[in-house]
């Protein structure tokens, strides 16, 4: 049988290692696509910066050059940024689309004509529970994974009808460098009363102790055995409880909470 092939983002450390281990495990060709080199072997390494659009379409090219086709894309890349949305400087909140949107839209649309061709693929988008819960002091980063998310839903009914799947997957915390490689804005905090370092702390201490990246991944795995993708994923069992409460509570007694919680 012949193996199918799956192309990760941002795939050198965290869920995206996870994700590649875990589909090599499945017996896919992976290709790890990352600013830098990762270390696990068996993966197929290649540099991509995926904000670089011209180096986007080089890797995209060289991997159908070899493979042919791409059976699965998942989109997993992206960063954070905190601080109150007055003070975000310009390039930070441009630099978060541009990571968490704008570069998975570029590899969609590399890989995506090739799934369209083949009439079969599979892209998954690693979203967040801060795309239906915005969060203070995070607004940039709940934008960024509420585009994805509309982007998913949007991209699925078009490319249907040419046997490919979308889905997003919401995760809550997750244990990664992530936590520490958020760029912090704490211009403010006095004008605040101190709520952008307290609620960007109660994030960071719960992302700490949240869940490891290979709970992620063997999720996506379960999905993946699937013959239908599901739109949306919620991760792991106590956050899909805050999915039935997404649906069930009105949007202002939600925002009212999540002021509560962290604003």
């Amino acid at each position: 049988m012949e193996r199918k092939i799956a192309v990760v983002t941002g795939a050198s450390r965290g869920i995206g290692l996870a994700v590649a281990r875990m589909l090599q495990e499945k017996d896919y060709v992976v290709y790890g696509l990352a600013r830098s080199r990762g270390e696990a072997e068996g993966i197929n390494w290649m540099t991509c910066d995926i904000t670089d659009g011209r180096n986007v379409r080089e890797v995209f090219s060289r991997i159908t050059e070899e493979e042919k086709r791409i059976d699965l894309l998942v989109c997993n890349a992206g960063i954070g940024i905190s601080g109150a949305a007055e003070f975000a400087p310009q390039e930070d909140y441009r630099r978060q689309m541009e990571v968490n949107f704008d570069g998975a839209v570029d590899c969609v649309q590399q890989a995506a004509p090739l799934m369209r061709k083949q009439k079969s693929g599979r892209i998954v988008f690693i979203s967040s529970l801060a795309a239906i819960f915005p969060l203070p002091f995070q607004s940039f980063y709940s934008a960024s994974k509420a585009a994805l998310n509309a982007f998913s839903d949007a991209l699925g009914i078009e490319m249907a009808p040419f046997g490919v799947q979308t889905c997003t997957m919401m995760l809550n915390d997750v244990k990664t460098d992530f936590t520490d490689n958020r760029k912090k804005t704490v211009q403010g905090d006095d004008i605040y009363g101190g709520r952008i370092a307290s609620s960007v702390g109660k994030m960071e201490k719960s992302e700490r102790s949240g869940m490891a990246p290979r709970e992620v991944a063997d999720t996506l795995g379960r999905l993946l055995d699937r013959r239908k993708l599901p739109p949306h994923k919620i991760v792991g069992a106590s956050n899909e409880f805050l999915g039935l409460l997404f649906r069930l509570l009105p949007a202002g007694v939600m925002l009212r909470l999540l002021g509560k919680l962290y604003g």
